[in-house]
């Protein structure tokens, strides 16, 4: 009997389904949090320091100009325009003028008396004049020449003013001299007996009525010594308006009253401080008398002024 065997399915062979290329993948959306975004603070000082840029340029710029200003100051004012050091001078200065740094204002201080147009002229200065091209050694010197100056500084204040500063020379006399042609002219002196130049003796002893008259060629020279002993004698001093040189020896001292005071040509304090001393015991200064004589040590002379002659009687007419 034939066997039966089971029968093997029949499969047909599965075919793989085509592969289709996996979609691109997206990439992850980056989440930004609240810690980044920028606040209303935040952005304010952002835009302000965006808007001080141009500012901190400028002040930067500014900056550089007065620190170069000062080295160049440092080179030696006297160095020639064709010499290195000059010509990188003016160059700079030429630079910065086109910047805005030039003469503006010229500010004065502490003249008096010295003639704006004296100083103008000694400065030799313009407005619109680089004001980094200028030697601040050379104008001090230039006015320092002036007479009526004892000392000068100038000083520089960027970007265009220029200020003088002038200490004037104090007049402690006026000096009566003779020119040459016979002329006379009143020059005032300071306290060590210098003249000063450039001064109007008449506006400075209607500014200080206490300038004494000096009269003498050696004047000027010793005049410092007669107003120290005089100045320790208030009493002497108040009274004298003036002093003779006698023989480029003494001193007479006159008086507002016209007395004439001699003093002698050695140990003249001494003979002053006599004159105090009597004038506090008894007035001797307000006493009518033309001579005070104390040229002999320990002797005093003092001359009246002269008793005026009696005036004849008016004749009187014979009435008939």
């Amino acid at each position: 009997m034939p066997r039966v065997t089971a029968a093997k399915p029949i499969t047909a062979p599965v075919r793989a389904a085509p592969s289709r290329p996996a979609p691109p993948r997206r990439g992850k959306k980056k989440t930004v949090s609240m810690q980044d975004r920028l606040t209303a603070r935040a952005l304010f000082f952002r835009r302000v320091r965006r808007s001080l840029k141009p500012g901190l340029w400028l002040f930067a710029g500014i900056a550089v100009i007065a620190i170069g200003s000062e080295i160049f100051r440092a080179i030696p004012p006297l160095a020639p325009v064709a010499s290195p050091a000059g010509t990188l001078r003016h160059g700079f200065a030429a630079i910065a003028a086109h910047a805005g740094f030039r003469v503006t204002a010229i500010e004065i201080n502490g003249a008096e008396t010295t003639r704006p147009a004296a100083i103008q002229q000694a400065l030799g200065v313009h407005i619109g004049a680089p004001i980094l091209g200028l030697s601040l050694a050379v104008l001090q010197a230039r006015l320092e020449q002036l007479g009526p100056v004892q000392s000068a500084t100038v000083e520089r204040a960027l970007p265009g003013t220029l200020i003088i500063t002038i200490t004037e020379r104090d007049a402690t006399a006026i000096w009566q001299t003779t020119q040459a042609d016979g002329k006379t002219e009143f020059v005032l002196i300071d306290s060590h007996g210098n003249t000063i130049a450039d001064q109007d003796a008449a506006a400075a002893k209607r500014r200080d009525p206490s300038l004494l008259l000096l009269v003498g060629a050696d004047a000027p020279a010793n005049a410092a010594t007669l107003l120290t002993q005089l100045r320790a004698a208030p009493a002497v001093m108040s009274r004298v308006v003036a002093a003779s040189r006698i023989d480029s020896l003494r001193w007479n001292l006159i008086l507002k009253d016209q007395a004439v005071v001699k003093l002698p040509a050695d140990d003249s304090q001494d003979a002053i401080n006599q004159l105090a001393a009597l004038q506090s015991s008894m007035a001797l200064l307000d006493r009518p008398v033309a001579v005070i004589d104390l040229r002999l040590p320990g002797r005093l002379v003092v001359r009246p002024y002269p008793v005026a002659a009696a005036a004849p009687p008016a004749p009187t007419a014979n009435h008939t």
